[in-house]
């Protein structure tokens, strides 16, 4: 079985154990109660994003779909260092979980260790310092049904739509009692621990073979005299 494939059996299999425990919520809280939501940044004017890799990555939208985690990958573009020192303050770190809020209203991925200290787009926020839940309860709760709902009612404006931080704030988020919160994070931390190790290591994988293949193509590397 493939690693997406994997993955995708993996998310499932957590998606349903959450359902089939929120019900027994005890509370509701607003989400501007047990997190701090803030902003992304927009590039200087004039700058652009550039594609040699350093250790400034630059998350944007389209970097959030169809994942579970914000991970490094090939296709990620970087700020120079000089942009960098203006816009150091919109920075993310493992853990956090991100929302769009511009264009494609309500992608959600956490970050995990590859983007710490990454650079935001201001077409998304990062939900930070969560008390009560965890990062996985959030993102799990945020792509249920209840969550996509709360996320469309706070969508605002008729030509470009927009999820203002005020209304991400005001997201009603279900409490589980200490005992269900105890079980159901038990298992969805090892879970989610699962799927992280193979989306590095399928990205690691993946930059090794873009790597040598360029290698082994032109012949700069011989692999002839490999016994197999």
């Amino acid at each position: 079985m493939g690693v997406f494939r994997l993955n995708k059996n993996l998310e499932q299999q957590a998606e349903a154990i959450f359902q089939s425990i929120l019900s027994n919520a005890v509370t509701t809280v607003n989400l501007g109660e047990i997190a701090d939501v803030k902003g992304g940044k927009r590039l200087p004017k004039g700058v652009n994003l550039i594609d040699i890799q350093n250790t400034h990555p630059y998350i944007r939208v389209r970097d959030l779909n169809n994942v579970l985690f914000a991970s490094l990958t090939p296709d990620y573009a970087y700020v120079d260092e000089e942009t960098q020192k203006s816009i150091s303050r919109y920075i993310v770190s493992t853990g956090d979980v991100l929302i769009s809020i511009v264009g494609t209203i309500g992608l959600t991925a956490i970050v995990d260790s590859t983007l710490d200290k990454a650079n935001l787009t201001e077409n998304c926020v990062k939900v930070t310092n969560l008390k009560h839940i965890t990062p996985e309860y959030l993102l799990l709760y945020l792509r249920s049904q209840l969550g996509r709902e709360a996320i469309t009612k706070g969508t605002v404006g008729a030509v470009q739509q927009k999820l203002p931080i005020k209304n991400i704030q005001a997201i009603p988020i279900p409490l589980l009692s200490e005992k269900d919160k105890n079980t159901l994070l038990c298992t969805l931390d090892s879970i989610f621990a699962e799927i992280s190790i193979n989306v590095i290591q399928s990205a690691k994988l993946s930059s090794l073979r873009d790597t040598l293949l360029p290698r082994l193509m032109s012949g700069e590397l011989d692999v002839s005299d490999i016994d197999l």
